[in-house]
């Protein structure tokens, strides 16, 4: 779902509980201090998409929810994903865990095709694959592995945020920092259309701990450099990446699956592309001669 959209919908629950300010918790008739959307000091996000402050009607005892939104028709949990996030998903050993995860698809980014003179879509002509970008979800993909993670741990790190920075823990809400206003602690999949008060969210969100998750997986997406355009799929760090080069008067690709997310395609990898191509005198993938200048099955006219 495109993040207008997600955007959309956190908006309007956080509305919704600052336009009722009553509703009821765990049988108690409560009353919204405010609501708001918790953003990191440093940029990026968070897990937590609504924070309430609320208190008890009766006692006068606050307390919080924090909850993080998804669409009925959930998909990306976590994309443009930068080392620092995969830290916070999987801890320390998060390079390690990537790398086998990533090698063991090799077979199959190594007998892809990977160059597109003609295009197919949503791939444009004159495309040629410099590596893989590293996204989250919850739906297996093309190129997709499950998470070498247990049960607690994806609800731990990947919903909930338990291993995230301390200035994404710590996100200002309302423009005050709110301690642990990141880490959610609910999950609320639903849709605009479903939520007309306040009560809504209460009955439908459910504890992470307690809800079904299902599988979780590591999604690559490719990262294509065009030479007509000369500019690749943005700054965009490389799970994956491969180095071309010019072997036996052939362009060659090497894949690379240590240093992941060390490198990116525009700056790191483009440049290679446009040497080999030099070195051959060609300028676009549509100059490449299939069986002369590359194997036949990396190219497709």
């Amino acid at each position: 779902m495109p993040s207008k959209n997600y955007g959309l919908l956190e908006e309007h629950i956080i509305n919704t509980f600052e336009n009722d300010r009553l509703f009821q918790y765990h049988e108690k008739l409560c009353e919204v201090i405010y609501a708001g959307k918790p953003r990191p000091k440093g940029g990026g996000e968070c897990k937590t998409d609504v924070f309430v402050k609320a208190r008890d009607k009766n006692t006068g005892e606050e307390f919080e929810i924090k909850i993080s939104v998804k669409n009925e028709n959930k998909e990306f949990m976590g994309n443009k994903l930068k080392k620092e996030d995969v830290e916070a998903y999987l801890g320390p050993d998060w390079e390690n865990i990537l790398i086998n995860a990533s090698t063991s698809l090799r077979s199959s980014f190594e007998t892809r095709v990977l160059m597109y003179a003609s295009g197919h879509y949503p791939i444009k002509q004159n495309s040629v694959t410099v590596g893989w970008k590293l996204e989250i979800a919850d739906r297996p993909r093309a190129l997709s592995v499950p998470i070498p993670l247990s049960d607690r741990e994806i609800r731990d790190y990947v919903y909930k945020g338990t291993n995230l920075t301390k200035d994404k823990k710590d996100s200002i809400v309302n423009g005050q920092e709110v301690s642990n206003s990141g880490v959610a602690d609910y999950l609320l999949v639903t849709c605009i259309e479903k939520i007309h008060a306040s009560n809504d969210v209460i009955n439908q969100m459910e504890l992470i701990d307690n809800a079904n998750i299902g599988d979780t997986y590591f999604i690559f997406t490719a990262n294509n450099y065009r030479t007509d355009e000369e500019s690749a799929d943005g700054q965009r760090a490389l799970a994956v990446r491969i180095e071309w080069e010019v072997i036996d008067g052939k362009m060659t690709p090497s894949f690379h699956y240590d240093n992941p997310l060390k490198y990116t395609g525009e700056k790191d990898m483009a440049p290679l592309v446009r040497r080999a191509l030099a070195y051959l005198g060609k300028r676009n993938i549509s100059d490449i001669r299939p069986g002369i200048d590359v194997d036949e099955d990396l190219l497709k006219e």
